[in-house]
Formats: structure tokens, sequence, C-alpha cells
């Protein structure tokens, strides 16, 4: 019995070792079937980034992310890197709800391999605060404020990645409405002690604490803030710089709102005469005043409308305004063409060069019904 028992167990050894060495051989040739799969979609990837292919980075992002995720496994560093690419173009794309389980599983990651106050998890915590919902406005802040708490524990290390942090997280706080949005002003300070007048940087912080400034209604520090920013864009040769038409329309709401009209007017006739971003365009609003309801009209509880021509003049100022139609008296005609008058505009171009365009508008006067 003995031998028996031994003949038939050597086979059946043998069988088991053959059988170990054949799943082996099996999923090391899925494994490098996959890896190069994996390589050859992050190479489509690389290649479209390069390209500036954005339906391509999408389809391989997607690709490489869940090749990736077979091959690392769910919670490998690698997998999270490749799901914050790929949230990072669901963000751009607008799902953002399709982004905010990609973002949230590599948070976890993150922190478990490179801890909690690691300065990787900044960015994640801007990324997650766009992502949220309008509705869920305080959730939002939460992660920018987030952002801010983990710049901070690097300033002494990493003090122009503080201020860019503390920059993007103002931003978006301003967006919402908070008070944190201060952020803006560190960051301003900072870049403005340690760069050139002319740098990106600078200039961008300068235009969002000028916003900062203003939604405070402290309009002689946000006129301060963009005046800083002339002198780079005078500079510059060829197309203008991104920020420079906004920045002058906010100067003007500014300057009008702090009775400076004059000046107001001298940034009227800079648009005018910029290049255009287009060589033929309808003018564009940049200041535009309420017209004053009529005191003996409210007592009255009269209300009407105005319907008033005019010509926007090749800076951008209001000329040769008329009545076209009215309904409510003399009252609200006067108030219509006094505030009419305030109005500034980009004004309109035809083949590179600005011209006068004429316009109306209906300036309607109603009485709350509360």
């Amino acid at each position: 019995m003995v031998k028996i028992i031994q003949r038939t167990q050597k086979p059946a050894c043998f069988a088991l070792v053959i059988l170990i060495t054949l799943l082996f051989s099996t999923n090391a040739k899925s494994e490098d079937a996959l890896n190069s799969q994996f390589n050859k979609a992050f190479y489509f990837y690389q290649d479209a980034l390069k390209n500036k292919n954005e339906d391509a980075q999408f389809k391989y992002a997607k690709e490489a992310y869940q090749l990736g995720k077979s091959l690392y496994g769910d919670t490998d560093i690698k997998t999270a890197q490749l799901a914050l690419i790929l949230a990072k173009h669901y963000l751009n794309n607008k799902q953002n709800k399709q982004a905010i389980p990609l973002l949230l599983s590599t948070l976890d990651i993150f922190k478990s391999e490179l801890g909690n106050n690691s300065s990787e998890l900044a960015e994640l915590y801007i990324l997650l605060g766009d992502s949220i919902a309008s509705n869920q406005k305080n959730e939002s802040i939460v992660y920018y404020l987030e952002a801010i708490y983990i710049a901070e524990k690097h300033e002494k290390e990493l003090p122009y990645f503080n201020a860019k942090i503390q920059l993007k997280a103002g931003i978006a706080l301003l967006h919402k409405g908070s008070r944190k949005s201060s952020a803006i002003l560190r960051a301003q300070t900072f870049f403005t002690e340690h760069l050139s007048e002319d740098d990106m940087r600078v200039v961008n912080a300068n235009f969002h604490a000028g916003k900062y400034y203003y939604a405070r209604k402290k309009y002689n520090k946000a006129i301060k803030s963009w005046q800083a920013n002339q002198a780079a864009f005078e500079s510059l040769e060829g197309a203008i710089h991104p920020l420079e038409l906004n920045t002058h329309a906010f100067l003007i709401n500014a300057l009008e709102k702090s009775g400076k009209s004059d000046e107001a007017t001298k940034h009227c006739i800079a648009i005018g005469s910029m290049k255009p971003w287009k060589d033929s365009q309808e003018q564009r609003p940049l200041f535009r005043t309420s017209p004053k309801y009529p005191i003996a009209n409210a007592r009255k509880r009269k209300e009407g409308w105005v319907k008033i021509g005019f010509t926007i003049s090749d800076f951008g100022t209001v000329k040769d305004t008329e009545i076209i139609e009215s309904k409510g008296g003399k009252g609200f005609e006067k108030s219509s063409l006094a505030a009419i008058k305030k109005w500034r505009f980009a004004p309109k171009f035809e083949d590179g060069k600005p011209v006068e365009a004429y316009a109306t508008v209906q300036l309607d006067f109603r009485m709350n019904k509360g």
C-alpha cells in the first residue's frame, strides 16, 4: 500500500508544479499585455497634450486611467495620479459629477501615502471646491479654506507655492462672496515684493485685488490695484493682454462711482485705441447706471417706460440722445436721459478700427410689489 501511495503522489505533485507554472506564465503574459496597452494609451495621451487635441486628451485620459487601475490596483498612488488627470478633464468639460468621486478617491490615497498635510493636497482641495454645485456654497468654501491651510503649512519652504494657492483659493472664495477671499491680498503683497511688475502672477494678483476691493465698495483701493497694471500693459507690443480690456472696464466703473467721469473717459478712449480682439465686432457695455425713480412718480406709485436712441462714439461715450417713445411723463424721460449719458461702452469695430454706432434701449420704471 505504501508503494502505491508514493507512486500516485509523485505525478500529482508534478502536475501541480506544471499547473502553477502555467498559471504564472499566463498571468505574466496577461500583465505584460496590460502594461503594453497602458503604455500605449498614456503615450497617445501625451501626444494629444503636445498637439493640443482636447478630444483626444479626454479619450486617452479615460483609457489610461482604466488600464492603470487594472494594472496598479485601486489604492496605488499611480492610480490616484491617473484619476486626478481624468478628473481635471471632466471639470474642463463641465462634468463635475463624474469628477468628484475621482477627486475624493485621489484625496484618500494621497493622504494615506503622502500625509494629511502634504503640499500635493492643496490644489486637490481647490479642484474639489470647484467641482461642488453652486447651491452647496458652504461645502466648497470649506475645501478652499483647507487649500489655504495646507499652503500656509509650507510657506517657509515653498513661499511661491503658498502665494499661488492663496491667490487661486482667494479668487474662488471671492466668487462665493466669502470674506476669506482676503487671501488674494496676501498673494498680491508677496508677488509684488518678489516679482517684476510685468510678471503674470503680479498682474493677476493686482487685477483680483481690485475686484476684492470693488466688491467691498473700496473704490480708491480698487483703482490703485488696477492702475498698478497699466505699466505692464503699456510695455506690451502686439495683441492686448488678456486682462487689459477687463481692467479698463472695471476702472471705468470704479471711477464713475467715485465721481471721476473725466478719468473714466480716458479709459474709454484707451479701449477705443486698442487692437481689437476681433477685427469686426459690436459695441460692448462697460458701465451702466440705472435711472433714478422720480420722487413725484414714486409717491403716486406711477409706473412707465422710456425708449431712447443714442450714438456710441468711437471711444465709447454716449452722444446724440433722443426720446423715441415713452409712457409715464416727462419725469421718466428726464431721469432716463441723465442716466444714459453716463453709460460707457467698448466701441464698435469695423475692419479693426473703432467706429460710431447707433443703439436703442428701453428703460422700465416699475414699483416693487411688496
